[in-house]
């Protein structure tokens, strides 16, 4: 049985492996792979036929189990599904010879899958970096996946790898590292007043990004983030927050990279914890102080005033100045803290969470 199965596995790959890109079968292999925290075990199986606008991937747990078929469209469409109460939206794109697939799960659990799906230049080794990302956190995982056949196929049968992708994983590759700092400028204001969780925020690099003498990301490349915390102070305690996301990076060119990124400083008033990226309202206890003693003050003296009027000048000062105070109290009761601001203009700097590598194709191209 494990012979005709493996014979049947050759039969696929050397047909499959035949189109560009993905085509082909792959199988597994764990010990290579890194698995953390997956909503499901990763298929052991991959069957992928790719052609024209579309890849259709079969997956399976066992070597002769049944496969679970699924589409993904190639030219930026949505492809929405349906299983039982989970829905599923998946959208591709390329980056060089890499495939980018993200996926938003909903249903019982809501979460997005973002993977980076890559070929090696001999053709035999599938590696899908695949990224869960919950509202607990995110976790990242590396599956390896290998073509079964390699091991038996000779030189003389075993599948070429197509032109057009040799020839993008033969070229130069320039890497920012991860951890690097970008100062960025914002285009449009934000504020914990009127801004709102899931709001986008857009944003430009203000200086440019050099990699060995070499420039990467140019100055006035684009970054387009999200709002995933914005807080009002509270009417008596608490301060206001902020927290964004970066998303994206476009450079001039049009070449883009996706990311998850945190905010490292910013130009702003206020506390930076430098952990989450969040921007803490100042606290306004002297703003409180001052708005009490300057009713206190203007009550004792309309009391003074009446009081003298009535024959009775410290009662009506002490009676005054109670009444001033009361209403100072009540207007900071009444009133919130002050708000996160960041105007536009405003600079920041994001800090990048992986590595970001750019080909010298890439960094050539221009926008047609």
């Amino acid at each position: 049985m494990r012979l005709v199965a493996m014979s049947l596995l050759i039969a696929l790959a050397a047909g499959a492996q035949s189109d560009a890109g993905f085509s082909g079968v792959w199988k597994l292999n764990r010990e290579r792979s890194e698995i953390r925290n997956l909503p499901v075990a990763p298929d052991a199986y991959l069957k992928v036929e790719q052609s024209g606008a579309t890849l259709t991937l079969s997956t399976s747990s066992q070597e002769n189990g049944a496969f679970t078929i699924s589409t993904y469209p190639l030219d930026q469409r949505t492809e929405k599904r349906q299983a039982g109460n989970i829905t599923t939206n998946t959208m591709t794109k390329w980056e060089g010879a890499a495939l980018l697939v993200n996926t938003l799960v909903s249903g019982p659990q809501n979460y997005t899958v973002m993977e980076r799906w890559k070929r090696s230049r001999d053709g035999n080794t599938l590696t899908i970096n695949r990224t869960i990302v919950r509202l607990s956190g995110e976790s990242e995982s590396v599956l390896v996946y290998e073509n079964p056949a390699a091991a038996v196929l000779t030189p003389a049968t075993r599948p070429e790898i197509p032109s057009g992708e040799r020839s993008q994983d033969m070229q130069p590759e320039y890497m920012v590292q991860a951890g690097t700092r970008v100062l960025l400028r914002l285009v449009n204001a934000v504020n914990t007043k009127h801004t709102a969780v899931g709001d986008r925020v857009y944003l430009e690099t203000a200086v440019p990004v050099f990699v060995n003498g070499h420039l990467v990301i140019p100055r006035g490349s684009y970054v387009a983030g999200t709002v995933i915390e914005s807080e009002r102070a509270g009417r008596v305690k608490g301060k206001s927050a902020l927290n964004l996301r970066f998303d994206s990076l476009t450079l001039p060119n049009g070449v883009t990279r996706d990311f998850r990124s945190r905010l490292g400083s910013a130009d702003v008033s206020g506390d930076l914890d430098r952990s989450e990226g969040k921007i803490k309202g100042e606290g306004n206890k002297g703003g409180d102080a001052r708005t009490v003693g300057q009713t206190t003050a203007a009550g004792a003296g309309i009391g003074t005033l009446a009081g003298a009027a009535a024959g009775h000048v410290g009662m009506g000062a002490g009676i005054g100045a109670a009444a001033g105070a009361a209403a100072g109290l009540a207007g900071v009761l009444g009133s919130r803290g002050p708000d996160v601001v960041l105007p536009a203009g405003t600079t920041v700097e994001l800090v990048l969470d992986r590595e970001l590598r750019f080909t010298a194709a890439e960094l050539r191209s221009r926008v047609q």
